[in-house]
C-alpha cells in the first residue's frame, strides 16, 4: 500500500467548508478512508489544523461548532502521527536552516526522509524548496 507524509495545507482543505471540494485533496482522503493508502505526519500537524480552524472561525468562514465537529473527525481517521523527539527537533532545525524555511515544514520534510515516503502538500512554497532533495508532489496532482 502507498504512504505518504501530509502536511497541515492538505489535511486542512479536508475541513475547511470553502476548500474541501478541490478534486486531489478528496480524493487523497476517499483513498485514506477506504484504506488505500497510509498517511502519516509529524504530531505537531493537528495542532496547525486546529488553529488554521480557530483563525478561520474568527475570520467567519466557520462556525465554532462545526469547527470543533471537524477536529473530533480528524481524530478518527487513520492518520499516523510521529513524535519528533529532541534529535528530531535538532534534525528539523537543520533542515528549516539549510532551505531556508520554517520549523514546522522542515518537521514533515524530517518524517518523509525517515519513513522514505513521499511529502504531499497544498504548500507550493514548501514544495518548490523541497522537491529537488525530497520526494515531494502538490496535493492538486495526485
Amino acid at each position: 500500500m502507498p504512504r505518504y507524509v501530509v502536511d497541515a495545507s492538505v489535511v486542512a482543505k479536508w475541513v475547511l467548508p470553502d476548500e474541501s471540494e478541490e478534486a486531489g485533496p478528496a480524493k487523497l482522503k476517499q483513498d485514506l478512508v477506504e484504506g488505500r493508502v497510509e498517511l502519516h505526519a509529524p504530531s505537531i500537524m493537528p495542532v496547525e489544523v486546529a488553529n488554521v480552524l480557530w483563525r478561520a472561525e474568527r475570520a467567519g468562514r466557520i462556525a465554532r461548532s462545526d469547527a470543533t465537529e471537524a477536529l473530533r473527525a480528524l481524530g478518527g481517521l487513520r492518520l499516523a502521527l510521529h513524535e519528533l523527539g529532541w534529535d528530531g527537533i535538532l534534525e528539523s532545525f537543520e533542515l528549516a536552516s539549510s532551505l531556508d524555511m520554517v520549523m514546522y515544514d522542515a518537521a514533515y520534510l524530517l518524517v518523509s526522509s525517515r519513513l522514505k515516503a513521499p511529502l504531499i502538500t497544498a504548500d507550493v512554497s514548501l514544495y518548490e524548496k523541497s522537491k529537488a532533495r525530497y520526494r515531494s508532489l502538490l496535493v492538486r496532482d495526485y
